[in-house]
């Protein structure tokens, strides 16, 4: 996740939400086959593990291909409204209404390749029963498992460096620059520390909540996303929820929703979607204003982000 503030009022969408829908549809690309004719270099194709490690090294072609993209299904790039009213004073701005960029994506083929090869590795190295055979393991003092460490942080990176590529090519566009950038993993793996012992915590569909630690969860293409601060509460390992969280499967949605009824939600909420499918539809989605009410002993919220106009896979 990653949200870039400007200095532009929530009123700036005012006349321009053409102007805006093609800024996002010129300057940003989806799925498996949608590339950016202007490839940009990024210092992360200069790391070490792309040459050292065989597996990465097949894959640095892909990655610099699609360098700056997003994926398919949940992932988007999203124009919006950002209403803060609580501010860090590292900032440097005032409380109000903000012209925000808000992106949800991930390490694209490369950390697919890198969770197929080593989970296939793991099956072979660790032979347990079929019905449980999705829980073997690498050892972290093993050199596949060191290799798989590295590969991991590898493509955690590269996940950053495609979310600030896709927020620069907007910014250039839009002809201002952030003032304020917040962003988080999810469906990834830190070494922390816990009761005092170094474990690995895996924080799959989870947002980090450490203390004063910023965060984004997202609500749906209706609902606004709230940008958080920790409260690094130990029972929930410093953990938040990533998002809303799904009421509805994807193959539910597609048997008993319409497009027809998603696109008035959108129009009721005033939110223009470029591309996007039914299985993300709004009402596929948990009242995102209970879940946030839910978890307050584990965040803070700061502000929320309203989206206004969506961009997503075909």
């Amino acid at each position: 996740m990653s949200l870039s503030l400007f200095d532009l009022p929530g009123s700036y969408f005012k006349g321009r939400e053409f102007q805006l829908r093609n800024i996002l549809k010129e300057n940003t690309k989806f799925g498996l086959n949608e590339t950016h004719r202007d490839k940009h270099d990024h210092a992360i194709f200069s790391r070490a593990e792309f040459q050292d490690i065989p597996m990465l090294k097949e894959l640095l072609g892909k990655a610099y291909r699609q360098f700056g993209t997003s994926g398919s299904g949940n992932h988007f790039v999203e124009f919006g409204v950002v209403e803060l009213h609580t501010v860090r004073d590292e900032w440097g701005i005032s409380p109000g209404q903000y012209l925000g960029i808000l992106s949800h994506s991930g390490s694209r083929g490369l950390g697919a390749h890198i969770a197929k090869h080593y989970t296939a590795l793991a099956a072979q190295q660790c032979p347990l029963p079929r019905h449980v055979q999705h829980l073997a393991w690498l050892d972290l003092a093993s050199q596949e498992g060191q290799e798989y460490w590295m590969a991991m942080n590898l493509a955690g990176e590269y996940a950053q460096a495609c979310h600030a590529d896709i927020h620069r090519r907007l910014a250039k566009a839009l002809g201002s620059n952030p003032i304020v950038t917040i962003e988080n993993h999810h469906n990834f793996a830190w070494k922390e520390l816990v009761n005092g012992e170094e474990c690995i915590v895996h924080r799959k569909g989870a947002t980090p909540a450490g203390d004063r630690v910023l965060g984004i969860i997202p609500g749906s293409m209706t609902a606004p996303g709230f940008i958080v601060e920790g409260k690094g509460n130990p029972l929930s390992l410093q953990s938040a929820s990533h998002g809303a969280g799904r009421v509805m499967s994807r193959s539910a949605c597609k048997n008993s929703l319409t497009k027809s009824a998603m696109m008035k939600d959108l129009e009721t909420h005033g939110v223009h979607l470029i591309g996007g499918a039914l299985d993300e539809s709004p009402r596929a989605y948990k009242d995102i204003d209970r879940v946030m009410n839910l978890q307050q002993e584990l965040v803070s919220v700061l502000g929320t982000f309203s989206p206004k106009i969506v961009r997503m896979d075909k």
